[in-house]
């Protein structure tokens, strides 16, 4: 019968284009399996396998077939799709490569915004001869990104101010910021965060702004090409003099006791200037910072005169 006859041949190559089918898959499968990961022609000239390669090809579970016929992987998640964030890194030590540790990105911005508040308070100050009131607010800054974030921070915003101030200002002013402000609120910032007593941190401080005194003065001399100090020490001989002959007084101070007493006064002006640096950020920084007063570790007597009898021990 042909219809039979037709009707069998048709059956007979339904069923073989149907294994054929089949073991062209899995011939396709097993291949793709048994292949290396392709290697991108970029890392193929430099010389990279595909362990090292910077554009690995997905596993086969993951690709999808286009109307086309090309293979694509998936596109990346995104944090809305459930991804879990990039970790940040930690930054208490440093990578297994041995380079120094990186602040994360929200610190950064936080010490950017500081250092720009403090390029712009000084210079606004300096311009219109307002250091003399704003002087206890040069040093919050730094005081406050020690406490928030460590010395790392701190270190950060006193380099990037004093950079920001030797762009507007000019490099006079600049050094002068960092030696006589930079420097020194470092330190306290430092002290604090190592939990050393005032008897430890003021002492220090004054003699961290002490050296930066005299290191401005001896830029100061260097950029107008006159010797400040040797200037004031004349000054100051003259005064003496004067005194002296006023009160009939028949002796008169060698050089160098006029440069002992010149440091003598340095010393007591950065001791004093430290001493109010500590009583003034004892207040602010309870309102700034999070346990401000407890950062600041103020003795016990000390915190109760400053902060009243409510303060925490």
């Amino acid at each position: 019968d042909p219809r039979r006859s037709m009707a069998t041949s048709w059956s007979t190559f339904g069923r073989c284009a149907r294994v054929a089918s089949a073991s062209a898959a899995s011939t396709s499968a097993s291949s793709h399996r048994a292949s290396p990961p392709r290697v991108h022609r970029r890392c193929r000239r430099a010389g990279m396998g595909a362990s090292t390669a910077r554009w690995p090809i997905p596993p086969s579970d993951q690709l999808r077939r286009t109307r086309g016929g090309r293979v694509v992987a998936p596109a990346p998640r995104s944090f809305a799709d459930g991804a879990p964030p990039p970790p940040i890194r930690d930054t208490s030590s440093g990578d297994d490569n041995g380079r120094p540790d990186e602040l994360p990105v929200p610190v950064l911005v936080e010490c950017a915004m500081l250092s720009a508040l403090t390029g712009l308070l000084f210079h606004l100050s300096t311009l219109f001869r307002l250091d003399a009131y704003f002087g206890a607010l040069f040093p919050l800054p730094i005081v406050i990104a020690a406490a928030r974030n460590g010395p790392k921070a701190a270190s950060r915003v006193a380099v990037v101010t004093s950079m920001l101030l030797f762009i507007i200002s000019g490099p006079l002013r600049a050094v002068n910021y960092y030696c006589l402000h930079g420097a020194m609120a470092y330190s306290l910032g430092w002290a604090w965060t190592k939990r050393f007593s005032w008897w430890v941190s003021i002492p220090l401080s004054a003699t961290v702004r002490s050296i930066g005194i005299f290191c401005s003065l001896m830029f100061t001399s260097l950029v107008l090409r006159e010797n400040v100090m040797q200037l004031m020490v004349t000054q100051m001989m003259g005064l003496l003099d004067q005194i002296a002959a006023n009160i009939g007084m028949s002796w008169m101070p060698t050089l160098g006791w006029v440069w002992a007493m010149a440091l003598f006064f340095v010393l007591l002006n950065s001791l004093s200037y430290v001493v109010i640096l500590h009583a003034v950020f004892t207040i602010l920084l309870r309102a700034c910072v999070p346990q401000g007063d407890e950062f600041v570790n103020a003795p016990k007597k000390i915190r109760k005169m400053l902060l009243g009898p409510n303060a925490t021990p």
